[in-house]
């Protein structure tokens, strides 16, 4: 009797160990699979830190980029300042002396100069074949006087003399900011054919045809549409 009881609190235990077992296996593997999954949220979290490094770094870089423009345009524009007071001065007159009080004599303050004045020095400068005379002249204008009446005219003048000088890109920017800024302008029609024409030499034939396009679908009946048709033409 006292065998066969042993015999049963043996086989107890030893379920009760093997239960014992078995469930720490079990939880070995439950914790396995936890850490599996933290070095992987880990791992995550290592590349999304990497990747946000070197998105600051791209962007302080495009700062310092940008800071640098700045700069320039600050510096040009002073530099373009310092010239619009050179014309200016070139420009302005002096009325006849007058006799003071004293009999001495009394030289009158002369006007500043207008708008009109700096506009049409420079159209004459681009007249006469005097480019960078003439882009001096429109960039001073643009710059002095961004939304007068004639503002959009100049851009179309200062594309002018910068391509017969040459320079096509800049004479390409000048219309595209015509366009970017005046897009009810009366001159869209030239400034899209111009700009379209300005390109070409750029490698930008593609997108000329489309600027040419649209002065045709968009203004059929403006002599732009005409020209615009004729170097469809040409590119085709």
């Amino acid at each position: 009797m006292k065998n066969i009881l042993s015999l049963i609190l043996l086989g107890g235990a030893g379920s009760m160990l093997s239960g014992c077992l078995l469930a720490s296996q079990q939880d070995m593997s439950s914790l396995q699979g936890q850490l599996k999954e933290l070095n992987a949220t880990i791992s995550q979290m290592q590349a999304n830190q990497a990747e946000l490094a070197s998105k600051m770094d791209e962007l302080n870089q495009n700062l310092s980029v940008s800071n640098e423009n700045f700069s320039q345009n600050s510096g040009q524009i002073a530099s373009l300042s310092a010239k619009l007071d050179d014309i200016t001065a070139s420009l302005r007159g002096t009325k006849p002396a007058e006799e003071g009080a004293e009999g001495l004599p009394v030289v009158q303050p002369a006007s500043a100069v207008l708008p009109s004045d700096l506009f049409a020095e420079a159209k004459n400068h681009l007249d006469k074949g005097a480019y960078e005379a003439a882009a001096t002249g429109f960039k001073l204008y643009t710059t002095k006087y961004p939304q007068n009446e004639n503002t959009d005219e100049a851009y179309i003048y200062l594309g002018d003399a910068y391509v017969a000088a040459g320079q096509t890109k800049k004479g390409a920017i000048a219309y595209a900011t015509l366009l970017q800024q005046f897009p009810k302008s009366k001159l869209v029609p030239t400034a899209r054919l111009k700009y379209a024409l300005s390109i070409v030499p750029l490698g930008k034939k593609d997108e000329a045809k489309k600027y040419l396009s649209s002065v045709v679908a968009e203004f059929p009946t403006a002599p732009e549409a005409t020209q615009a048709k004729a170097e469809l033409a040409k590119l085709k």
